[in-house]
């Protein structure tokens, strides 16, 4: 049943456009060019991204951060092995979820430090890329304000996540 849903839709919406009258495959090319468009737009700012979530994994960088923040995330309660996923989350999912498995396989599945690991990653945005493809795509600089106080809901959730993953474990 599930596997005909989006058949069904793009039927619907054929069926529906055809009975207004309005020439359809037409309005099909007109939206397949305005979106390669908005990706060509969001492409040097998509490929900047991926090389600093690249370079920034690729060198040792997150461990660095891990030993300057240590005595932070102790006194708030946090587990220093969630330092690559509380870097790496605001940047990019990908590269959190892809340490996010990590910690799952290296302590289990069923520990403390994976369980708040996955309420980090339900319930923390991946910040910068979501603002620079707003940004991009709207052609307007992307604000530090905007940014602060994203990282600071950012820090926010992350708090709350392993308070609330250490009360209900």
């Amino acid at each position: 049943m599930s596997n005909a849903v989006i058949p069904f839709l793009i039927l619907v919406i054929v069926l529906s456009g055809l009975f207004s009258r309005l020439k359809v495959f037409e309005l099909f090319t007109k939206g397949v060019k305005e979106g390669l468009v908005t990706v060509f737009n969001l492409f040097p700012v998509l490929l900047g991204l991926f090389l600093a979530v690249t370079l920034l994994r690729a060198s040792g960088l997150i461990g660095c951060i891990s030993y300057l923040v240590e005595p932070f995330l102790s006194f708030l309660n946090i587990p220093k092995e969630l330092v690559g996923i509380i870097a790496l989350k605001p940047i990019s999912g990908s590269a959190s979820l892809a340490i996010a498995t990590d910690i799952i396989n290296e302590y289990d599945a069923k520990s403390l430090i994976s369980f708040i690991a996955a309420i980090i990653m339900g319930s923390t945005e991946t910040m910068v890329y979501s603002i620079s493809v707003y940004s991009g795509n709207i052609k307007k600089k992307m604000s530090y304000k905007v940014l602060i106080l994203a990282f600071l809901g950012n820090i926010i959730a992350v708090y709350l996540s392993a308070f609330f993953g250490r009360l209900f474990f």
